[in-house]
């Protein structure tokens, strides 16, 4: 034990005088002697410590022996003259609790110099260090996240790299990450997009904050170049201002995106150039029409269709029809069965489609649903003319009975009415005239029967024509009726039977006539077709026309708009120009008059 001093308790004494002031800091002070008796604290101290000034004056601060193996340390350096200033220290509280504290120790000397006590000034940093610790925890936390994660991450400092995890090492293509540190991150970007990188300055990053995802071409250590998508965020990394920069790999969604675009592109080409109409829509939006489609619906290009609803372009009574296929088709694996509609085109006309339809694309946001569409025109055509050609083998067949049995029997009725009107016999003349129309008749039916033989040799068209207007001359006199013939003067051959060909523009001339009871005009037109495969004879007239209901019925056996027409005589004109492979067209206006069109091939 060291003595002490009369001088040292008058030191002691001038101590009490801080206490007002040491009560009022928010430090903790205790002064103890050269022995570790505690000579004096304040209020901090009895707030942190958890002992009372009366319990602890006079007494040794209870420490634990590592505590008391550090303080003789501490305190032998200072006898030795040592400056010890700031210590962080653990301290133990009375009720076996603890605390951080950094820990000033001042020595205090009497007036000869002599150390008698040490000043002990312990700063609470308990809640500094559990701040510290909890950082320390999400750094570690952050690095064994960033350390793990399967998207490779890279922080650099002013563009140069400081940090990659694994992964990042992984895409660049490095085997550590000491291969890649402290270089610039304009070395991993491809040549195109270097001058895209701002200067540090110019970064618009914030603080936590992700930037928008950018696609880039990173060229890795082998040279080899990948996609991938980054993103920036600002950060502090080891106390400096940084930019972490997250990747993620694009290489093998930019390979399968190419993938599908050679696989749209394909499908589309083969769209395109099918024979067959095709037409795609979302949800009843037009969004592709192939070239086959934009013809059907007389139109110039696609962009005619694409963005309008797909239901402008069928009849509307046809609407809950395809209302009720547009959301069965959604359900259904396969094609549906084709259905027969009409079609509405730009121009209003109707043309009769079958349609089936199929959902190529099921996404439930926007499925898309192919349509192929195919005209029956040609086949109504064809449909048309089996039919017609049906009615004329019937008519054929009833008319080789009937002109068998009935024409003998005729000569020889007409042969006896001829003695009787010698004899001046009453009505006579009367069934004379029908007794010729029964002959007419008669005649009809054996020149639509009679086989004919395909004697076929070349003709000129205009040369036919001229000897039949000659032969109607007659007849247009007597109905009032100019015949205007316009041709060019040249040789319209074609190879046919001239006998039959003419009979055909007799009976249609003939028809011109009679449609004009009041007088009028039969204008007729020859020339070529332009590929030069075919002649038209064109012959319009300017009677009455003929209804669009009636129209379809033109050609038929027993149909004619005559009040004593039978109808055949346009039967036999078909007849023979199919024959010859042509083609017979009308038109007609009712008020204005017909046109008939005959086409022959040359």
């Amino acid at each position: 034990m060291i003595p002490i001093s009369e001088n040292t308790w008058l030191n002691l004494d001038k101590m009490h005088l801080l206490n007002a002031f040491l009560n009022s800091t928010s430090d903790a002070v205790y002064v103890i002697d050269l022995n570790g008796i505690v000579l004096e604290v304040n209020n901090k101290f009895e707030q942190l410590h958890e002992w009372k000034r009366e319990e602890i004056i006079g007494r040794e601060i209870p420490l634990r022996p590592d505590e008391r193996i550090a303080a003789e340390m501490i305190f032998d350096r200072i006898v030795h003259g040592e400056k010890v200033t700031v210590l962080e220290a653990v301290k133990s509280t009375k009720s076996g609790g603890s605390f951080y504290t950094d820990v000033t120790i001042f020595p205090v000397f009497d007036e000869n110099g002599v150390l008698i006590a040490l000043a002990v000034i312990e700063r609470d940093i308990t809640e500094k260090k559990r701040a510290e610790e909890r950082l320390r925890e999400s750094e570690e936390r952050y690095r064994v996240l960033v350390e793990c994660s399967p998207e490779p991450i890279v922080v650099c400092q002013n563009y140069e790299i400081v940090f990659l995890n694994p992964s990042a090492i992984r895409l660049m293509g490095a085997g550590e990450a000491s291969e890649l540190i402290g270089m610039h991150v304009s070395r991993f970007m491809h040549p195109d997009e270097v001058e895209e990188l701002p200067e540090p300055s110019d970064l618009t990053v914030t603080e936590s904050r992700l930037s928008d995802r950018m696609e880039r071409r990173l060229v890795r250590v082998d040279g080899s170049v990948i996609y991938v998508e980054v993103t920036a965020v600002m950060i502090n990394f080891l106390g400096v201002p940084s930019i972490q920069l997250l990747f993620r790999d694009m290489t093998d969604r930019k390979k399968a995106e190419s993938e599908l675009a050679l696989k749209e592109r394909e499908f589309s080409r083969v769209i395109q150039l099918s024979p067959e109409p095709i037409v795609l829509h979302q949800s009843g939006v037009i969004t592709f029409v192939n070239d086959v489609a934009v013809k059907l619906l007389n139109g110039h290009a696609a962009e005619d269709f694409i963005g309008r609803s797909i239901v402008d372009f069928f009849c509307p009574s046809y609407l809950p029809i395809i209302v009720e296929r547009m959301a069965r088709v959604l359900q259904t694996e396969g094609y549906l069965d084709f259905i027969e509609l009409k079609l509405k085109r730009l121009d209003g006309e109707l043309v009769d489609v079958e349609v089936s339809s199929i959902c190529v694309r099921r996404d439930p946001r926007q499925p898309l649903v192919q349509l192929v569409i195919r005209d029956l025109t040609d086949r109504k055509k064809t449909e048309d003319m089996i039919r017609r050609s049906d009615k004329l083998s019937i008519a054929g067949e009833l008319a080789a009975g009937v002109a068998h049995e009935i024409r003998n029997p005729l000569t020889s009725l007409k042969g006896f009415m001829q003695l009787l009107k010698a004899k001046k016999t009453e009505y006579v003349d009367i069934m004379l005239v029908e007794i010729d129309r029964i002959s007419y008749i008669v005649n009809e039916f054996i020149g639509m029967a009679k086989p004919q033989a395909r004697n076929y040799v070349e003709c000129d068209v205009q040369s036919l024509m001229n000897e039949v207007i000659v032969f109607m001359h007659p007849q247009s006199l007597l109905y009032n009726v100019q015949i205007k013939l316009q041709a060019e003067p040249f040789a319209y051959s074609v190879k046919g039977d001239p006998n039959q060909i003419k009979q055909v523009f007799i009976n249609v001339l003939k028809n011109a006539i009679e449609s004009m009871p009041g007088g009028g005009t039969v204008e007729i037109g020859i020339q070529m077709l332009e590929d030069r495969r075919g002649v038209v004879t064109r012959i319009v007239d300017q009677g009455g026309g003929i209804p669009p209901d009636r129209l379809a019925k033109i050609g038929e056996p027993f149909f004619s708009l005559k009040e004593s027409g039978t109808g055949l005589g346009l039967m036999v004109c078909y007849r023979i120009i199919e024959a010859h492979k042509g083609r017979i067209h009308i038109r007609s206006v009712v008020n204005e008059g017909t046109t008939i069109e005959i086409e022959l091939p040359v």
